[in-house]
């Protein structure tokens, strides 16, 4: 394990957004209530661009952060998947996959900006998602023989591999789209977007996996997958353009709550779940698609809340190509959610009202327009 540690005093750094950002922001009363980070995914120098968020919404920029690895570079999502930026709960560190070098990374997490702590071999060949729950932290591999790797998060930011943490999918070509754990740990669940599977295990105490329970997705292509408030599992469809829920069992199969709530989107494949309300991207029809979340972890449709935004260039993106709206996150006291569009090279943010209606209230461009952007945290 190779450890990176930046000894330099942290600064604030601006970016001359000019003065219409700047009373926005002050609108905001001028103060951080969280941050927002998107990773660039670079195939030469992965970096992670951090944004602070006011209490009313609007983001500005903190600065710019290499990670110590290198990311999967292309053009709209070539990683295919969900969970590449990560946040511990406790808004302490931020982890981050680095596809291209086969690497995760470890940041300190600071108001004015990221202290790089250590980027550790992932034990496999490109890793697409992570995932935490304590000081356990599990990845998703698309390569190798072995798919899953986990590490036990040390207090001072390094990463120490847990033995017996590999474990194999369904099959060596399933392409994992999303790894996520359970809200007590004591589940962790990768989706296969090959083969329309779900893997679930069981976490040991000692943090390593039992072999997997494969379950038949609802769906076609299982993608994104996030867990309810009270602990059922949503898992995004990109093949059917649909939304299901499943509860996870003792014996680590899934028993179907809401098959296949359509998205009115094709290519459904990033979901999240906030309060009474879920959310999917499609990338394909540059839409956002939302959910009302029942206490059982029911799903009833609402349709579209979020169509391309106004917002898109003349050239970006070219004629029959979409927003290419990706990742998306909802902030913890779930009153703000936060929207990559990669053809737009923006971060888009909107006020969550009511029924689920969604008002933009700010919007940044991080990185250029069709990169291979990939990832985003909000807290």
């Amino acid at each position: 394990m190779k450890k990176f540690v930046s000894y330099a005093l942290l600064c604030l750094v601006t970016a001359g957004a000019g003065h219409a950002a700047d009373a926005a922001w002050n609108g905001g009363n001028g103060a951080s209530a969280g941050a927002v980070f998107v990773a660039t995914n670079d195939a030469k120098r992965n970096e992670v661009v951090m944004y602070a968020r006011s209490a009313t919404g609007v983001l500005k920029y903190v600065g710019t952060f290499e990670t110590g690895g290198r990311g999967e570079g292309g053009i709209n999502d070539p990683l295919q998947a969900e969970s590449s930026l990560l946040l511990s709960p406790d808004h302490h560190y931020l982890l981050a996959v680095n596809a291209g070098s086969s690497t995760v990374s470890v940041f300190a997490v600071y108001s004015n900006g990221l202290r790089l702590l250590d980027t550790a071999s992932t034990q496999g060949g490109n890793p697409v998602s992570v995932t935490m729950h304590d000081d356990l932290v599990y990845v998703a591999n698309v390569g190798g023989t072995y798919h899953t790797a986990g590490f036990r998060l040390q207090p001072w930011g390094e990463l120490e591999f847990i033995q017996n943490s590999k474990q194999p999918l369904s099959g060596l070509d399933t392409e994992p789209g999303a790894i996520a754990f359970s809200p007590d740990g004591t589940k962790l669940i990768v989706t296969e977007r090959q083969t329309s599977k779900i893997d679930v295990f069981t976490v040991a105490a000692n943090g390593s996996l039992s072999n997997p329970v494969v379950n038949t997705a609802q769906g076609i292509e299982p993608f994104g997958a996030a867990f309810a408030p009270a602990g059922a599992l949503l898992v995004s469809e990109a093949g059917s353009g649909a939304v299901s829920s499943y509860a996870v069992n003792a014996d680590n199969s899934l028993s179907v709550i809401t098959s296949k709530s359509p998205s009115s989107g094709a290519a459904t494949c990033w979901v999240i779940a906030g309060g009474s309300y879920a959310y999917a991207t499609s990338a394909v029809t540059g839409s956002v698609s939302g959910y009302k979340l029942g206490g059982g972890g029911d799903l009833t449709a609402l349709g579209i809340v979020l169509t391309q935004p106004g917002t898109q260039a003349a050239i970006f993106p070219p004629v029959g190509v979409t927003s290419f709206p990706l990742d998306l996150q909802i902030t913890p006291d779930n009153q703000f959610l936060y929207v990559v569009y990669s053809a737009l090279g923006q971060v888009i943010g909107y006020k969550v009202s009511a029924g689920g209606k969604l008002t933009e209230v700010t919007s940044v461009s991080p990185y250029v327009a069709q990169i291979g952007v990939e990832g985003l945290a909000v807290y």
